[in-house]
Order: C-alpha cells, then sequence, then structure tokens
C-alpha cells in the first residue's frame, strides 16, 4: 500500500534554504506495518488535486510539525510557521476526500482536519514533551488505543470546538479530544505520535492498519 505523507517546513541552520523534513522514525515505523511511505513535497495547494491524481495514491496521512499560521503567537518562531503548508494539507486533504482514500491525521494533521470540518483550536501549555494517561470514549472493539500517550502540541482541539460531524473518540484529562473519527468519510485524527514510540505500541499498529484496511 502506497501512502502519502506530507512534510515539516524548517529553515535550514546554516543556509538560506527552506526545507520539507520528515522524521526517519516514520519510514521504519510505516515499512513494519506494510506502508510505503511516499513523501509528498510542499507545492502551490493549486496543484493539489493534479498532484493527489498523479500520484495515485492509497491514502494520505498529514504529518505534525508547524503550528497552524490562524493559531500562532508569540512563542512561535515566524521561520516556522508556514501558510503555504497549511492551505496545500488543506487541498490535499479535500482531494484525497474526493476519492474516498482514508485519512490519517498525527497531531498538527488532526488540527487541520478539525479546522477543515470547521472546528477551532485553543492554545494550551505544559503538553509538549510529555506523556499522560488516554481516556477512551469508544466502548466498542472498533478502536484499540494505547493506555498511555506521548504529547508534543501546544494547541489543542476542545470537545466545545470539535469540527462538524467529527466523533470523539478519546480525550485528555482536560477535555481536548485526542481521537476522533468521521463516520462517513475515511477520516481519523490522533493527537499523539504513533511514530516516535521504540519499539512501536501495538494499539497503534493495529489502530493504523485497521484504518488502511490492512
Amino acid at each position: 500500500m502506497r501512502v502519502g505523507i506530507t512534510q515539516t517546513v524548517m529553515k535550514h541552520p546554516r543556509y538560506n534554504e527552506m526545507m520539507d523534513c520528515l522524521d526517519r522514525n516514520w519510514a521504519s515505523f510505516l515499512i513494519s506495518i506494510d506502508i510505503l511511505p511516499v513523501p509528498l513535497s510542499l507545492a502551490p495547494a493549486s496543484y493539489a488535486d493534479d498532484i493527489w491524481k498523479a500520484l495515485e495514491l492509497d491514502g494520505l496521512i498529514l504529518s505534525g510539525g508547524n503550528t497552524l499560521v490562524e493559531y500562532a503567537d508569540a512563542t512561535d518562531n515566524p521561520e516556522s510557521l508556514s501558510p503555504e503548508r497549511d492551505a496545500y494539507e488543506k487541498a490535499l486533504l479535500k482531494a484525497a476526500l474526493s476519492t474516498g482514500k482514508p485519512i490519517l491525521g498525527v497531531c498538527r494533521g488532526l488540527q487541520v482536519i478539525n479546522t477543515y470540518y470547521s472546528g477551532h483550536l485553543t492554545r494550551i501549555k505544559g503538553h509538549a514533551g510529555t506523556r499522560h494517561r488516554l481516556m477512551v470514549e469508544d466502548s466498542s472493539n472498533a478502536f484499540q488505543f494505547p493506555f498511555e500517550v506521548n504529547s508534543f502540541h501546544d494547541c489543542a482541539a476542545p470537545r466545545a470546538k470539535l469540527g462538524k460531524e467529527l466523533i470523539p473518540l478519546a480525550h485528555d484529562a482536560e477535555d481536548n479530544i485526542e481521537a476522533f473519527y468521521h463516520p462517513k468519510d475515511k477520516v481519523l485524527g490522533i493527537m499523539w505520535h504513533p511514530e516516535r514510540e521504540n519499539p512501536p505500541l501495538q494499539p497503534d499498529c493495529e489502530l493504523i492498519k485497521r484504518h488502511f484496511g490492512l
């Protein structure tokens, strides 16, 4: 299975270059669950539909990194903000939805999906670089989650600001939504980073494999 994955936008520390970057953990994690990652270079949003059609991908992952410009504040380095990435990912999301392909949003990716469905975010403190318990809402066997997850975000999706038709699956102690899905579209969002667990957590592997039909 070939799944496109978006990348973080970063400025090179020594050269005058803006780069697309992807944690190498993503490749090893996805390959271990029989997914071939296809990194997607940042392009103008107007080309997203053509790129999606040309690559004929089996799914899409919206990865982490880069605060959404709409929710940036004084603590964000301006060089780490990318309105181009924000627009491109929403256009890719729209293209993937139009072809009925499964979509996974991770951390920032969940945030992108939430805003796409007319939801909103809130700035929070004390979550980046921590771990916390996951409070699971779904009691069926359709979704299995880790007991504890990592946390690397400064923006959250409070329950009251969840996007239209998105169904919460898990939350944190402050009732910020940590996982959701869409009942009609093949969309799943999680706020933690499965690729950063070494070794990968079995519930994460099974959750993502099931979402992509593996």
